[in-house]
């Protein structure tokens, strides 16, 4: 399990995508993005930006697109 939990949620986008990448690398399989970044979230672009970095472009749309009540 990979955690970013100490503010770099809030880092600008090719950081989260470097972490992202370098998480990958180093073999994790579960990642958690925490909650202390902007008004006590992670950036929703950030977490797009983590999404398609890990599982690229048409995966992450495709889950986006999924309805919760399926």
């Amino acid at each position: 399990m990979k955690v970013i939990g100490t503010s770099q949620e809030d880092a600008d986008t090719q950081t989260v995508r470097q972490i992202a990448l370098m998480s990958k690398m180093a073999g994790a399989g579960l990642h958690h993005i925490g909650d202390t970044g902007y008004m006590g979230i992670a950036l929703p672009v950030n977490i797009m930006a983590y999404s398609i970095a890990i599982r690229g472009v048409r995966h992450t749309y495709t889950r986006m697109a999924r309805s919760v009540a399926r």
